[in-house]
């Protein structure tokens, strides 16, 4: 019989366990950062950009200059000379002067805006028509209007993408400190599993846990190890979790910084993970008052977290998105959060709940009445397919009896 805990008391365990191991530093150049968890915050040196920048084709002027102009009564200006690409200007502006400045280049001292090409005219005589006035910053970036020096640009536990290390390069930065990839192990239990390459035959099923499970940590940016089928043998799993653990199982991996096993967690004569991890460690909490994945066991072994997922494939990604993803984003000291959003049902629809714990269920966004709302996914939980059809997953608390028509809920996104 199960001793379950609420899926609070489950998580309070997880961090004042687990909540303060963060991963090691490690220096690496810009492009390996892709993927990466800030480690240091990311202070500016120096401004972006450093000058005054045209945003157009055109001519730099004292926008008071041009005030007024039009068509029909253009400012003329006296022609002072071109600024070249990547040069500074030797020169400035003065009242009532003008120099032409291409997209990106230098303003002249002196000019505060720009006036596009195609409304200046070249009268041959050394002087310049502006044909539309401008206004002071019109077409033009100030020096540190991007960034200015000591400036935060990314704070630690940000998780670099494209347009974070743009912002790196436009700095010059070329290295940066993130945390180590976390190295986790993945295996899966059970006499009646095969690999994905076998064909089942009588009762054998696939091994779909432990392809999925790594799969979610590598968009966890993850280093993992696919341990793979351990069969329902008690000294051969905890031989194999031993070795996990110590780094001996596979030498070029190293020890690893944790393990899920799925499968094994349920009361039965066969079910060895929770008789292992309780051999070898601490088990924590054995059941958690939520459905799917009330057998979700975790224990405490040479000071790493150790979890034993449901084996169903569907219960095993929920409970990974509930209660692993969250500590694997903080020992990889990624401070995001989880993704929520806001939805109705429609009020043709309600989902019943009266199970004596904490509930998930699956939805996919629908268009109805012109608007964007959520609809239930069921399916069993040995089921897999509609996996692939779910949007996000909504919780029904264990003392509510459900959700009604046309309320308002708050989604997980996968």
């Amino acid at each position: 019989m199960l001793t379950v805990k609420t899926s609070s008391e489950a998580e309070k365990i997880i961090f004042d366990t687990f909540g303060k191991s963060i991963a090691p530093t490690e220096s690496v150049s810009l492009l390996d950062s892709v993927g990466r968890v800030l480690s240091e915050d990311i202070i500016s040196k120096e401004n972006v950009p450093d000058f005054n920048r045209s945003t157009v084709d055109g001519f730099a002027v004292k926008a008071t200059d041009t005030f007024g102009c039009s068509d029909s009564i253009p400012a003329i200006l006296n022609y002072k000379g071109e600024v070249l690409m990547g040069e500074s200007p030797k020169f400035s502006i003065e009242k009532d002067q003008c120099a032409y400045v291409p997209t990106g280049g230098e303003l002249p001292d002196g000019a505060d805006a720009m006036v596009m090409i195609e409304f200046a005219e070249d009268y041959g005589d050394g002087t310049r028509a502006m044909l539309k006035p401008s206004a002071p910053g019109q077409h033009v970036t100030f020096k540190g209007d991007d960034v200015k020096v000591g400036q935060t640009v990314l704070k630690s536990g940000t998780r670099l993408s494209a347009r974070h290390i743009a912002a790196l390069a436009s700095l010059g930065i070329s290295k940066v400190s993130v945390y180590k990839k976390l190295k986790v192990a993945v295996i899966s239990t059970g006499d009646e599993l095969i690999d994905v390459t076998e064909t089942p035959s009588g009762a054998e099923v696939r091994d779909i846990n432990s392809y999925e499970i790594c799969a979610a940590l590598d968009e966890l940016g993850c280093e993992t190890l696919r341990v793979g089928i351990v069969k329902d043998d008690l000294s051969l799993l905890e031989k194999t979790i031993k070795g996990v653990i110590d780094g001996t199982y596979d030498s070029s991996f190293g020890p690893c910084d944790m393990l899920i096993v799925s499968g094994g967690s349920s009361v039965g004569v066969k079910d060895a993970t929770f008789k292992v991890y309780d051999n070898l460690g601490e088990v924590l909490f054995h059941g958690i008052a939520i459905k799917p994945g009330k057998p979700t066991i975790l224990a405490n072994i040479n000071s790493k977290p150790c979890f034993g997922l449901p084996g169903h494939p569907l219960a095993a990604y929920y409970v990974f998105n509930l209660f692993v993803k969250p500590l694997v984003l903080s020992m990889s000291g990624d401070t995001s959060k989880s993704k929520t959003v806001k939805k109705v049902l429609p009020v043709s629809l309600s989902i019943p709940s009266n199970h004596g714990r904490e509930e998930c269920i699956g939805v996919k966004f629908i268009e109805k009445d012109s608007k964007e709302m959520v609809e239930p996914v069921y399916a069993k939980s040995g089921l897999v397919s509609n996996l692939s059809k779910i949007d996000g997953f909504i919780r029904i608390g264990r003392d509510c009896e459900g959700i009604s028509q046309g309320d308002e809920v708050e989604v997980e996104l996968f």
